[in-house]
C-alpha cells in the first residue's frame, strides 16, 4: 500500500484540526434522534452561539456552508425581489452568482480586489435602491484577505433601508471578533473547518428574530424542500421533544468533532483567541514584507485569519509546488482576477502559532530564493518576532 503524505494546512480551510477532534470524529456512531442525542445537539448549538455573539436560534445545516448561503438568498429574497450584495472579491462574485441561480434581481456595490466598499458608498446605493429585501457582505473576504467593516455596514443598512443583512462569516468564525446581535445581522454563515478548527460536514447559522418572523409570515413557497427554513422551523417546533429538531438525518460524528472543537475554542477564551490571531497576522504580514513581497490587503483592513500575497504572473503555482515538494506545506493558489498572481495562506485556529508560521515563513524564504528572490529568512524572522514583542 502506498503511503498517504499529510501535507501541513497552511490555507484558508481546512485548517489543521486538533487531536481531541479527531478522536471525537472516530467514536462509535450515535444515532440523530433520541433523548441523549437531543441533550447533546442543544449543548452544541448553545455553544456554537458564542463566537457568533448571537441569542438568536442557531442551525446546523448538514451541508457546505455555500448551501447555508443559498439558503439565506432563497429564504429572505422573495422570487420577485431584489437583494443588493458588497463585492471586493471573488466570494463576493460567487454570491452573485448564487443569487442569480434561483432567478433574483441582483444590484452590487463594488470595490477592487484589495479594497473595500466605503459606507457611504453602501449608503448611496441603499438610497438609489430603496427595494432591496437583503443586503450581503462578507465578513473576511477569502480570496483578498480583506477585512469588511460589516459592523458599520449593518449600522448603514438599519438607517437607510428596510433590508435584512446577511453575512458570510466563514472564514472568521472563531477567529475573529463577530458580534451578530449587536451589529443588526439577520443571518450569518459560520463554517467548522476554518478558524474553528473543526471538520467540514455542517455549517453553522445564526437567524435573527426579525429574519424568523419574516419567514414566518411569507406568503410564497422556497422551490426547494432542503432549503426551506419554514421546513426547518416546523421540524424544530414539532420534533426537539424526539430529540432530533430538523427535517432530515445529520452527521453524527461532525457535530461530535464540531463540540470537541467549540470546547477548545471556549477553554481558550474568544476575546483571548482573537487577539493571537490578530497578533499572529500581523507578525506574518511583517515577515512577508521583511521578504521583499506585499499583501493584497492593507494593514488597516487585514483579515486576522488569512493573508494573500503578491506574486509575478504564473509563479504562484511554482511556489506552491515547491513548498510542498520541499516542506510539506500546503498553500492556496489565488482566486478569481487574483488566480495567477498571489498566494494565500491561512493562519487560523491552530496555525495562527509561532511554530506553524516561523516554519511557513521558513519554507517561504528558501523556496523564493530558488525562485530568483533575495528574501532573507533570518530578516523575515527577525521581522516576526519583533511584531510580537518576543524573541526566538
Amino acid at each position: 500500500m502506498s503511503k498517504v503524505e499529510r501535507p501541513i494546512l497552511m490555507v484558508p480551510g481546512p485548517s489543521e484540526v486538533p487531536a481531541g477532534v479527531l478522536t471525537a470524529v472516530s467514536l462509535h456512531p450515535m444515532p440523530y434522534y433520541g433523548r441523549r442525542w437531543g441533550k447533546i445537539f442543544e449543548e452544541v448549538r448553545e455553544m456554537a452561539k458564542k463566537p457568533f455573539g448571537s441569542s438568536g436560534e442557531i442551525l446546523l445545516i448538514p451541508a457546505p456552508y455555500s448551501a447555508a448561503l443559498e439558503m439565506g438568498v432563497a429564504n429572505l429574497v422573495p422570487p420577485d425581489g431584489r437583494l443588493l450584495v458588497i463585492i471586493n472579491g471573488f466570494c463576493g462574485e460567487r454570491i452573485v452568482d448564487i443569487a442569480r441561480h434561483l432567478g433574483r434581481d441582483v444590484v452590487t456595490v463594488e470595490a477592487d480586489y484589495g479594497q473595500i466598499v466605503k459606507p457611504s458608498e453602501l449608503k448611496s446605493a441603499l438610497r438609489e435602491n430603496r427595494d432591496v429585501d437583503l443586503v450581503v457582505a462578507l465578513h473576511s473576504e477569502t480570496s483578498t484577505g480583506v477585512r469588511n467593516p460589516v459592523k458599520t455596514y449593518g449600522k448603514v443598512v438599519q438607517e437607510n433601508s428596510n433590508a435584512l443583512f446577511m453575512v458570510d462569516a466563514s472564514s472568521s468564525y472563531g477567529g475573529m471578533d463577530l458580534r451578530v446581535d449587536e451589529w443588526g445581522i439577520d443571518y450569518c454563515v459560520g463554517h467548522c473547518g476554518m478558524a474553528i478548527s473543526g471538520l467540514t460536514g455542517i455549517t453553522p447559522v445564526a437567524v435573527s428574530p426579525r429574519a424568523e418572523r419574516i419567514i414566518e409570515d411569507r406568503k410564497w413557497k422556497v422551490a426547494a424542500w432542503f432549503l426551506d427554513l419554514k421546513v426547518w422551523k416546523e421540524s424544530i417546533e414539532k420534533w426537539s421533544v424526539l430529540g432530533r429538531p430538523y427535517p432530515t438525518e445529520v452527521p453524527t460524528h461532525t457535530i461530535l468533532a464540531f463540540r470537541e472543537a467549540l470546547r477548545i475554542v471556549l477553554n481558550e477564551g474568544l476575546e483571548k483567541r482573537y487577539e493571537r490571531h490578530r497578533r499572529m497576522a500581523a507578525a506574518f504580514r511583517e515577515a512577508v514584507r521583511a521578504m521583499g513581497l506585499e499583501t493584497v490587503a492593507p494593514d488597516e483592513y487585514a483579515s486576522s485569519t488569512i493573508t494573500v500575497i503578491k506574486l509575478p504572473h504564473g509563479m504562484p503555482k511554482k511556489l506552491i509546488q515547491e513548498m510542498l515538494h520541499r516542506f510539506n506545506i500546503l498553500l492556496a493558489r489565488g482566486m478569481g482576477k487574483l488566480e495567477n498572481t498571489t498566494v494565500r495562506v491561512g493562519h487560523m485556529g491552530m496555525t495562527a502559532n509561532i511554530p506553524y508560521l516561523v516554519y511557513t515563513i521558513t519554507g517561504l524564504a528558501y523556496t523564493l530564493r530558488k525562485l530568483g528572490f533575495e528574501a532573507d529568512e533570518g530578516t523575515a524572522l527577525e521581522a516576526f518576532y519583533s511584531s510580537l514583542g518576543t524573541s526566538p
